[in-house]
């Protein structure tokens, strides 16, 4: 995908657009994102009741939205009707409830965002849901610019046999292999790594290990990085990718803000 490519450079992934400049997974969120120099758009994903792929983190709406209950329970349309900006306030404490802002489904941002890379995240641990996923996918022909991944390894395993163009992210189990030195497969199944920079004590970020991935061909990205700190210390370290809910200060940082190259 672009600059994530193993030593070259470092890709901007916009963590479900930019949760504290703009409503999160939202499409404003990923215009923020994409102008304020992100490569890549990371989001989550969840089913409706009727079958639709919908971009949302949280199981239920009521955190985000002015609704209540499971989105599995709900159908687009009623998803639709919420208030996707009802509970968010930036970081100048203005509010966007009441503008209009609505949830959208993967095929709406796959079609709206055809120039950036999409990073998704499949919430759902039932076939159907990742089903609905890899028919989008498939159907969107983004297979150069899609990444695939999920904490549910039976969710990743079910996409890989549906849709074996697109790239997937390890599973906890795969990364903990390769970690420890006990992949064994010549050719693993995954092409990059989400791992955070420590996990219960262990350093996951340090160069030893991103030098062994890399010499696989194996990406690593890391999240949720906000410290300026530690996002030079990672960039030093030549990650593949660094997942922020701040694309402006990591942009900044790189020197990519695009509103500033008009």
């Amino acid at each position: 995908m672009g600059r994530s490519d193993p030593g070259v450079g470092v890709a901007v992934y916009a963590h479900r657009g930019s949760t504290v400049l703009a409503p999160e997974n939202t499409m404003p969120a990923f215009q923020l994102a994409r102008d304020a120099g992100a490569d890549v758009l990371e989001i989550d994903v969840r089913l409706s009741r009727d079958g639709h792929p919908v971009v949302i983190h949280d199981a239920t709406v009521d955190r985000t939205c002015n609704g209540h209950g499971a989105v599995k329970d709900q159908t687009l349309v009623q998803l639709k009707k919420l208030d996707a900006a009802y509970y968010f306030t930036d970081l100048e404490g203005q509010t966007t409830r009441g503008k209009n802002i609505r949830l959208c489904t993967l095929a709406e941002l796959l079609q709206q965002m055809p120039d950036i890379g999409i990073n998704i995240d499949i919430k759902d641990n039932f076939y159907e849901a990742t089903l609905a996923v890899a028919a989008v996918l498939e159907k969107s022909g983004r297979q150069d610019d899609v990444n695939v991944g999920s904490f549910h390894a039976k969710s990743v395993a079910w996409f890989r046999n549906l849709a074996p163009k697109f790239s997937t992210a390890a599973t906890r189990g795969e990364a903990a292999q390769l970690y420890f030195g006990r992949s064994i497969c010549k050719h693993a199944p995954y092409q990059y790594l989400q791992l955070p920079v420590r996990y219960f004590g262990i350093p996951l970020s340090t160069r030893r290990f991103i030098q062994h991935a890399h010499g696989r061909g194996i990406q690593c990205v890391y999240w949720t990085i906000n410290d300026p700190q530690l996002m030079l210390r990672l960039i030093n370290l030549d990650v593949s990718g660094i997942v922020t809910d701040r694309v402006d200060i990591l942009s900044s940082i790189l020197n990519r803000n695009n509103s500033m190259q008009h």
